[in-house]
């Protein structure tokens, strides 16, 4: 056999070699893909349950305070009513406020005008607008919620019972405030370890902004990821996220947030790296010894 034959035949290996690698690095690839996929989507769900389990919890405890409250403010508009003059003596109407477990108590006329509070230096004049069907209903119950520096405050307002007006009572639960803490959807994506050590994020399609994000400095700021690519319930597509090939798995929380995950492409084909390398030190090597085995054999030829 020719010296130009042996090395004829070395060719062929070299080509197979390289088809095998390809081969390797595309199906590696695709499987770790879909693999990471799969872990994506385990952890937005996990995530998702997370949350809502937290809101619900929220919602359901708000819900009986509310009409804990309620209770307290009807007994308190019988009290009043029963002892209407021991309202201008500051110890009673203390008492009753303590009693009740209220932080502030009112007392409105037909108008909405503030005629009595526990606290002389509120700056309160008018109930709130919110109460204003009530100013002269009879068995009138109402109560609304606001955020105040990260605290719920309750206002409850029940009819007067010996005139027209309302008696309302402001309410607040270090309990509540707590567990509403729990419920933002920030501090559950700040307590769960995220997927690929990357971001984990929550954004309103509708204004692109992040509605909730790992990171409490970026809520509210801009998401650079086009609304339009989130076009599915659930999914991943490629992106160039702070100049880093990356992957962004997604699942829509409702109608207009979705939950997000931006991982490293480089994190995601770890293990294709890997194999690839040791492919080629294993190929490298049978080349290499082919190469020496086919010279060997010229030199005793």
């Amino acid at each position: 056999m020719s010296k130009f034959s042996l090395y004829r035949i070395l060719i062929a290996p070299v080509i197979i070699s390289a088809i095998i690698i390809y081969i390797a690095f595309y199906s590696i690839g695709v499987v770790e893909k879909h693999m990471a996929a799969d872990a994506a989507s385990d952890h937005l769900n996990t995530l998702i349950m997370n949350i809502k389990d937290d809101r619900s919890e929220y919602d359901r405890m708000r819900s009986e305070l509310c009409s804990e409250y309620e209770l307290r403010t009807q007994a308190l508009s019988i009290l009043i009513a029963q002892l209407p003059k021991t309202l201008i003596e500051d110890m009673t109407s203390e008492e009753l406020r303590i009693a009740s477990g209220a932080d502030e108590i009112m007392i409105t006329d037909r108008s909405g005008l503030v005629i009595f509070t526990t606290t002389p230096e509120s700056k309160t004049v008018y109930a709130d607008e919110r109460f204003r069907d009530g100013f002269t209903e009879k068995n009138y119950c109402q109560t609304v919620t606001d955020e105040t520096n990260g605290r719920t405050v309750f206002q409850t307002a029940v009819s007067r019972r010996n005139e027209n007006g309302l008696i309302i009572a402001v309410f607040s639960s270090a309990a509540l405030d707590e567990i509403s803490e729990y419920a933002n959807a920030s501090l559950t994506l700040r307590r769960s370890p995220s997927f690929g050590n990357r971001i984990t994020a929550m954004v309103n399609t509708a204004t692109g902004r992040f509605t909730a994000h790992g990171n409490e400095k970026l809520i509210g700021s801009e998401c650079i990821i086009p609304a339009e690519k989130f076009k599915n319930h659930e999914g991943y597509f490629s992106f160039r996220y702070a100049q880093d090939p990356s992957f962004v798995f997604y699942e829509y929380f409702d109608d207009s947030h979705v939950l997000i995950s931006i991982v490293s492409k480089e994190y995601v084909y770890t293990k294709r790296t890997l194999v690839l390398i040791w492919l080629i030190v294993l190929d490298f090597t049978v080349m290499l010894t082919c190469f020496l085995s086919t010279r060997n054999y010229r030199k005793n030829n």
